[in-house]
C-alpha cells in the first residue's frame, strides 16, 4: 500500500518497523535542562552490565499522538502494543493469541455463520481500563463508530466499512453483521497486524466528543494493556509504568522508556554505550556493524513486506507482457540483496512472503537470465540501436524511472537496476522526487501514474489480502493498484479468497493469484523484507511476530 512507500521515503531508508505510515528524520536535540528533570535512575543505580533492572529502554521516532485513531507512524503502533488491548495478538509462530476476545471466531465454534456475514466475539470478563473503569461491549461498539466517524482523521477504514450493523446481546458479547463475507475481518477488526487495525478505546472517556482529533486523550491515553503512560517529554522520551490492574497480572517489567532518537547513528552509539537495551528496526546499512557487537542479540525477523519494481502497465510499451517479463529476467535479484541489503532480505517470488501459510511453494520464479530477456525484446520487435539501446519504429526503448530523494536503499536499488536494464538494451532516465511528490497520498507520481517504473517497499499485514494492490477496481484514487493492471483471472481468484474464511480454500485461490502475478509480471518482486531487531542479552521473553508490528507478549518481557 502507498503508506508503506511513503514511510520508506520519509525515513530515508527502507522500511523496517512500519505501520506503513510516514516517519520524518530530524536532528536530535536533547537539552541538559530536560535531562535534569528525568526520573531515569542515575548510572550509580545501574548494574555493571549497563542495564537498569526491570526497565526496558528502546529507541523510537515519529511519535505525534498516543491515540491510535490519529496516528501516522508505525513507531506509534509499536508503542500501542504496550498500552492498549486488542481482540487478538499474533505470536511468534503466526498463531492468534486471545486478548480482549476469548476465542477466535470460526465456522466450527459458531463464531462465523455459514454465509460468512456474521461474526460473533465473546469478550473477556474482569478486564479494567487503567483508570479502573470496567471494559464491556460498549467500548467495542463505540470504537467502531469512532473509526467510521467521518469527522475523525482516521487513515483507513478498510474492512471496518464492511460492517453493516452491530448488536450486543449482553455486556460481553458483540456481533458484527457484515455487508459481505470478508475473510480478512478476523485479522483486521481490533487486531494490530493489519494496516487498518485499531485497538479498543474507552467509551467512558471519549464518547462525549464530536471528534477525537484534538482531545486530551491523545497525549494522556488510557488503555487496558500491560503498561500505562506516566510521562511524555516531547522530543525526548515517553515513560510507561507497569499497569497494576492488567488482567493477566502485573507485567514482569516495571518500566518501559521509549527514547525519541530519530538519528540511526545516534541510536547505535547509545546501544553500544548501554544507554539503550533494544533497537527495534535497525537500518540494513548498519547490519555488518551490528553482527560484530559482542553484547547484543541480533534477530532477523520476517515481515509481510517486499521490495519490488512497480511497472506502470498503462504506459506503452509496458502494456506488452513480453517487455515486462524481459525486465523481470534482466534483474539480478541475488546481487541486489547482497549488495544493497547485506543479505538481510531474502529472494521474493510473489507478494505473499514464504513465511505465510498462503504462500505457494510450487511457484517457479523468474530468475536472472539476460539472454531470455533479450530474446523476448527481439520477439516484441525491439532491436539494438547503434548505442545498444533498443529501438522499434524509430522509437528508443527509454523508460522514466521514478526515484526517491534521500532513500538510501531504494536509491541503491534504482541505480543497480538501471545498469542491469541497460545491459539488455533498455534505457532508463532516473528522475528523483521528494517523499510527498513520490508517493504522497494526495497525488504523488505513483498514484497519478506519472512514471514508467519505480522501486518501492510494499506488502500486506498478517493476513495475505492483497486486493487493494492489484484488483481492477482498486486503481487510484479508489485503491493502491499502482501498476494500473487489470486481470480478470486474478480478480476472480481474489474474490474467492476474500469470501472464504478457511485457510485451505483461501490458499488454493491465492495460488492462482500468485501464479498470475508471476506470469503477467505487472510488478517484479525483488526481496522479502526482514526486520533487524537488536536486543540486550539481558532482555528475556522477547519473541518477534512475523509481521511489521513485531511485538506481542510485552507482559512477559523482563530485564536483568
Amino acid at each position: 500500500m502507498v503508506r508503506r512507500v511513503l514511510e520508506a521515503a520519509n525515513r530515508g531508508v527502507k522500511t523496517a518497523t512500519a505501520r506503513w505510515r510516514g516517519l520524518l528524520c530530524m536532528a536530535l536535540v536533547i537539552s541538559a535542562a530536560m535531562n535534569a528533570c528525568t526520573r531515569i535512575p542515575t548510572s550509580a543505580q545501574r548494574v555493571a552490565s549497563g542495564t537498569i533492572p526491570d526497565t526496558l529502554r528502546y529507541a523510537t521516532s515519529g511519535i505525534n499522538s498516543l491515540n491510535p485513531l490519529t496516528q501516522e507512524t508505525n513507531a506509534e503502533v509499536v508503542l500501542d502494543m504496550f498500552i492498549y488491548g486488542w481482540f487478538f495478538y499474533v505470536d511468534d509462530k503466526g498463531k492468534f493469541v486471545p486478548d480482549l476476545a476469548v476465542v477466535v471466531p470460526t465456522y466450527k465454534n459458531g463464531g462465523i455463520t455459514a454465509d460468512g456475514r456474521t461474526l460473533t466475539y465473546h469478550l473477556r470478563r474482569g478486564v479494567r481500563w487503567q483508570d479502573g473503569a470496567p471494559f464491556t461491549a460498549r467500548d467495542v461498539v463505540f470504537t467502531v463508530h469512532a473509526v467510521m466517524n467521518p469527522h475523525n482523521d482516521v487513515y483507513s477504514r478498510a474492512g471496518w466499512d464492511d460492517i453493516a450493523s452491530m448488536e450486543t446481546p449482553n455486556d460481553f458479547t458483540v456481533r458484527f453483521h457484515l455487508k459481505r463475507p470478508y475473510a480478512p475481518a478476523i485479522a483486521t477488526l481490533f487486531c494490530p497486524y493489519q494496516p487498518d487495525g485499531y485497538p479498543v478505546l474507552p467509551a467512558h472517556l471519549l464518547a462525549r466528543y464530536a471528534d477525537l482529533n484534538h482531545v486530551p486523550f491523545n497525549s494522556e491515553p488510557v488503555g487496558t494493556g500491560p503498561f500505562k503512560v506516566t510521562e511524555w517529554f516531547r522530543g525526548d522520551r515517553i515513560v510507561l509504568d507497569a499497569n497494576p490492574l492488567y488482567w493477566r497480572g502485573p507485567p514482569k517489567l516495571k518500566r518501559v522508556i521509549a527514547k525519541i532518537i530519530p538519528n540511526d547513528s545516534t541510536v547505535l552509539i547509545q546501544f553500544q554505550s548501554h544507554e539503550l537495551d533494544a533497537i527495534f528496526g535497525a537500518p540494513e546499512a548498519q547490519y555488518p556493524q551490528l553482527i560484530k557487537l559482542n553484547d547484543a542479540k541480533v534477530t532477523l525477523a520476517p515481515t509481510a513486506l517486499f521490495g519490488a519494481l512497480q511497472i506502470n502497465t498503462k504506459h506503452p510499451p509496458l502494456d506488452d507482457v513480453r517487455i515486462r517479463r524481459a525486465i523481470n529476467y534482466a534483474i539480478n535479484k541475488p546481487q541486489l540483496i547482497a549488495n544493497v541489503t547485506h543479505d538481510v532480505d531474502t529472494p521474493a517470488d510473489s507478494d505473499i512472503p514464504n513465511s505465510s501459510w498462503a504462500h505457494d511453494s510450487q511457484l517457479r520464479p523468474i530468475g536472472y537470465d539476460p539472454t531470455a530477456a533479450r530474446m523476448l525484446l527481439e520477439k516484441a520487435g525491439w532491436v539494438p540501436g547503434p548505442d545498444g539501446i533498443r529501438i522499434k519504429d524509430g522509437q528508443r526503448l527509454s523508460l522514466n524511472f521514478a526515484g526517491l530523494t534521500g532513500a538510501a536503499t531504494l536509491t541503491a536499488d534504482t541505480l543497480l537496476i538501471q545498469e542491469m536494464l541497460r545491459a539488455v538494451g533498455i534505457e532508463t532516465v532516473i528522475k528523483n522526487y521528494s517523499a510527498e511528490l513520490f508517493s504522497g497520498l494526495k497525488g504523488g507520481v505513483l498514484l497519478a501514474g506519472h512514471y514508467d517504473i519505480a522501486v518501492v517497499d510494499n506488502g500486506s499485514g498478517i493476513d495475505p489480502d492483497d486486493s487493494t494492490m492489484f484488483m481492477c477496481d482498486q486503481m487510484p484514487p479508489s485503491g493502491a493498484n499502482l501498476d494500473f493492471w487489470c486481470d480478470p483471472t486474478f480478480d476472480t481468484a481474489e474474490r474467492g479468497a476474500l469470501a472464504h474464511y478457511d485457510q485451505p480454500t483461501r490458499k488454493r485461490y491465492y495460488a492462482v493469484t500468485q501464479r498470475e502475478l508471476l506470469e503477467q509480471s505487472p510488478v517484479v518482486f525483488l526481496y522479502y523484507d526482514r526486520q533487524i531487531l537488536v536486543t540486550s542479552p539481558r532482555l528475556h521473553g522477547f519473541a518477534a511476530t512475523p509481521a511489521v508490528i513485531f511485538n506481542w507478549n510485552t507482559w512477559q518481557w523482563s530485564m536483568e
